[in-house]
């Protein structure tokens, strides 16, 4: 197994200790520094909140019902106009006012002579907007007017963070090149300044560069985390490492809820978060190593044993690591000299050869679920009055929801389960909007259902696409579809928006898309449950263990073959 090159790098990872105090504390690390990220991905849940607001009433119209007995409430209706809400319900209006005259009246008789018959001709707010939430309470929607007829800049703030996080995937390979941990400092160090110049925006345009750099930021660092779990450690532990990381995210998810109920204000609520997401990185950026095997293929040899050394002494495996070492000539080699290819071969390979479907519907399963997970994520204050409990629930339900769509994808396989978890997301959407006000409990958790369900099948998504493409080009594969699946992220704000012209159109758009998705997997994705990845391009065209219409076939497990000689099992660790 030793080789007279080197040790190899699997073998010094073994020696070193594959899981032990070391892994463990990059796993603390890992978690405690994605934990921010969702607190930059979701802030928009209450940073952009827009509460109930109407236009501000004239000083003449204030001036001349203070003192009187009317009714407020039908002196109000004389000078709001009536609308239709997104519901479709009648209410007064929150963009629009009468255009009256009111002095030359008595205030107990303008309901009686403003009744909707005389002078209707409205106008927009003259005087500016009254809000229902104090100045304590105040919202970046309040302070940069994201309403009425500017309602468009609410979408487009989420839609900047979503472009800077498409500008993060392709960022993302820089930790190739110069390593994980000076970009992982790096991005660390510019997502706590980016919220920083959210807090102190000035004017929206300031607000969304904030926004955008945030993106570009969190992403990087949190991709880089995951990798560096996967880096560490053996395929034993490999899986549960990576699967480990998407709590953090959930756990953020849970605790931007109590800190947006404690600070309302929306400039010291992301002051705070920026607080809590420096104290977090402040360890990580110390104690964050660089990945062995990425110094070991950079030839860094002697930069690699010191890393290990340090693996070793913290999982008290000093002793083991240095015979291994002292036996493969004090050198550490990498696994293969295999690289990627080119980013023309890859074009080439993925989308011209007999896979090109089954990437296609991978990368058509990432833009849906991004754009489903963000959707229900930032808008989920609409599913019942309380935002906070909504969003807190939210995050509760990705705890179970990341060990049922773990088991469902190793014991039902990967086109049954995403069948099965994106028409569950998808038929919660549509039956959503019909649920009857009176029943907020109902709604809150067909919505926390489809969220579930939701974040389930994203890390379905992640295996499915590396399991239909060959080696070579897995790495770009993974890339592309994480830049596409921004998409979908980009497209969810708007998506929403067109709630403002049809209520139900959001939710039977989102439902359609989820079914149609969970249908492309069993019909476009072959079974990879019990199959080794493909390492070659006719291996992956080889597996056509398509469902279709018999979701209930049946098929057999790929068994590995068994080595024969001591040769043939070194042949097959070290290619």
């Amino acid at each position: 197994m030793r080789t007279k090159e080197g040790l190899d790098i699997e073998e010094a990872l073994e020696a070193a200790g594959s899981w032990g105090r070391y892994q463990k504390l990059i796993l603390l690390l890992s978690f405690c520094a994605a934990i921010p990220n969702a607190f930059i991905a979701l802030h928009f849940v209450f940073s952009q909140f827009e509460p109930h607001h109407h236009c501000t009433y004239p000083p003449e119209y204030l001036s001349y019902i203070n003192g009187s007995n009317a009714d407020f409430t039908d002196i109000v209706s004389t000078i709001i106009p009536l609308e239709r809400n997104q519901k479709g319900r009648w209410g007064p209006s929150e963009c629009k006012i009468y255009n009256r005259t009111y002095s030359q009246y008595p205030v107990e008789t303008w309901a009686e002579r403003f009744n909707g018959t005389n002078n209707t001709h409205v106008i927009d707010c003259p005087y500016g907007l009254t809000y229902a939430f104090t100045e304590a309470e105040r919202t970046a929607t309040m302070e940069f007017a994201m309403v009425c007829d500017d309602d468009w800049k609410a979408p487009l703030g989420v839609s900047f963070y979503h472009f800077g996080m498409a500008i993060g995937s392709f960022l993302g390979i820089t930790a190739d090149w110069y390593g994980r941990r000076p970009i992982f400092i790096i991005a660390s160090v510019v997502q706590i300044i980016s919220q920083i110049v959210c807090a102190l925006a000035w004017n929206f345009p300031a607000y969304c560069a904030g926004i955008l750099l945030s993106g570009v930021c969190g992403l990087m660092n949190y991709v880089i985390g995951f990798v560096l779990m996967a880096e560490v450690t053996d395929y034993k532990w490999r899986n549960f490492m990576t699967i480990s990381s998407t709590y953090s995210f959930s756990a953020g998810y849970c605790v931007i809820a109590f800190v947006a109920y404690f600070f309302r204000q929306w400039r010291s609520f992301i002051g705070v978060m920026a607080g809590i997401g420096s104290i977090l990185y402040v360890p990580c950026c110390w104690f964050f190593p660089e990945s062995p095997r990425w110094l070991a293929q950079k030839g860094r040899s002697r930069d690699a044993i010191k890393c290990l050394r340090l693996i070793a002494r913290v999982n008290k495996r000093e002793e083991i690591f240095q015979e291994a070492l002292q036996m493969g000539g004090n050198r550490i080699m990498s696994k293969s000299n295999i690289t990627s290819s080119g980013i023309i071969e890859t074009i080439r390979v993925l989308f011209r050869s007999g896979i090109a479907t089954r990437y296609c519907a991978a990368v058509y399963g990432w833009i849906v679920t991004s754009m489903l997970y963000y959707a229900i994520s930032i808008y989920s204050s609409d599913f019942s009055s309380d935002r906070f409990i909504n969003l807190f629930l939210g995050g509760v339900a990705e705890f179970p929801a990341c060990i049922i769509g773990f088991s469902l994808l190793k014991y039902l396989g990967r086109p049954r389960a995403a069948l099965l978890l994106m028409s569950t997301c998808g038929i919660s959407s549509i039956i959503l909007p019909f649920i009857p006000e009176d029943l907020p409990s109902l709604s809150t958790t067909l919505a926390i259902l489809g969220k579930g369900s939701i974040a389930a099948v994203f890390y379905g998504w992640y295996l499915i696409s590396s399991e239909v493409v060959p080696t070579l080009q897995r790495s770009a594969a993974m890339s592309i579809c994480s830049a596409t699946a921004r998409i979908g992220s980009f497209s969810a704000p708007y998506l929403m928006y067109t709630r403002k012209y049809n209520y139900l159109a959001p939710n039977m758009t989102m439902g359609a898309l989820a079914l149609s998705c969970g249908f492309a997997a069993v019909f476009f994705v072959p079974e990879t449950l019990g199959m080794n990845v493909p390492d070659t391009v006719q291996e992956a065209r080889e597996n056509n263990r398509f469902y279709k219409w018999n979701i209930f076939k049946k098929f057999e497990t790929c068994k590995p073959e068994q080595s024969s000689t001591p040769d043939d099992e070194e042949k097959e660790l070290i290619i």
